[in-house]
């Protein structure tokens, strides 16, 4: 198990550095961003499908359908970078819709077009349907476009923070932030791993994660604020990255991560327990799913990108 999950590990942190050294050295178009595009859809898509699966055990909710609005959202939200390619000339800084505009624009694009579909499956229910049958099959058309859309939104919507972040600045102090923000997240995790391994005592919601506990979550902080002053303001800083303006933002920052990244984390737990799965999914063997790799990721994507606007790094 150990082995497995160390190579799972060795994997995709190498295939992710790969990507991003090729983003940093050789960008396409010179537009940075291109390169990670691979490791977007992947975990995207991988996420996505993996949501609905679980999803599917319980409720109404077409899997493919799914992946193929995500899809159409993703391709919508990297509407600038195709410009940059196509045009060969960069993105419009003063266009009104900036960047962070077409993450709205492409969430309503996925979540539009999935409508459209559940309004044409609707239109095929047979009229002459029993009352009960008739209510029973608008409820489960119904509840399936909901379904889609929150996986759209949820794994959508936040995943593509992360692509906001990597825009952010000049091509190297946008990839050094998402680093770094990558970096106190999953250090967080660690922390919380290993103080909750020695010291924990306390559960903190055992109905949803039994393992997780108070004495965890204090150690994935520390470990979080230590890692986010190391990175903002001792390493980026040597890389030409000058601080935020406020001495206490990274330990604000730091500790907003790892809050927000239990409740991502406790989410996907909450989903898998009540589906009655222990993994998400079996595509990275000995780590889990792609799910179990990203829940931590999604809803922090948000708050490190709030972060680095609000100049908290």
């Amino acid at each position: 198990m150990l082995q497995s999950r160390l190579l799972s590990a060795l994997i995709l942190i190498t295939v992710s550095l790969f990507l991003i050294g090729l983003d940093l050295w050789l960008p396409i178009a010179a537009q940075p961003g291109v390169w990670m595009i691979p490791l977007y859809l992947f975990m995207t898509l991988g996420t996505a499908a993996e949501a609905s699966q679980l999803l599917a055990k319980r409720w109404p909710v077409d899997v493919r359908s799914v992946l193929f609005h995500c899809c159409i959202a993703s391709a919508v939200m990297l509407f600038p970078i195709w410009y940059t390619v196509v045009m060969n000339k960069t993105y419009p800084i003063d266009c009104p819709v900036g960047r962070a505009g077409w993450v709205l624009i492409g969430l309503l694009s996925g979540v539009g077009s999935s409508g459209l579909q559940a309004i044409w499956n609707f239109r095929k229910i047979p009229p002459s349907l029993s009352a009960i049958e008739f209510a029973v099959e608008t409820e489960r058309t119904t509840l399936r476009w909901l379904l889609s859309s929150f996986v759209i939104t949820y794994v959508v919507g936040c995943l593509s923070f992360w692509f906001l972040i990597r825009m952010q600045g000049s091509s190297v102090s946008g990839l050094l932030h998402l680093i770094a923000l990558l970096a106190i997240i999953k250090f967080a995790d660690a922390g919380a791993y290993f103080a909750g391994k020695t010291y924990g005592r306390h559960k903190l919601i055992p109905s949803i994660s039994p393992g997780k506990t108070i004495e965890g979550l204090i150690g994935g902080i520390f470990a979080s604020i230590a890692i986010a002053y190391f990175f903002l303001r001792v390493l980026l800083p040597i890389c030409g990255v000058p601080g935020g303006e406020f001495i206490w933002g990274p330990a604000f920052l730091g500790c907003l991560l790892t809050i927000v990244g239990l409740v991502g984390d406790l989410l996907e737990s909450m989903v898998k327990r009540t589906v009655g799965a222990k993994d998400s999914g079996a595509l990275l063997p000995g780590l889990g799913g792609v799910w179990d790799v990203t829940d931590s990721l999604l809803p922090t994507a948000i708050i490190g990108y709030v972060g680095i606007i609000a100049k908290l790094t």
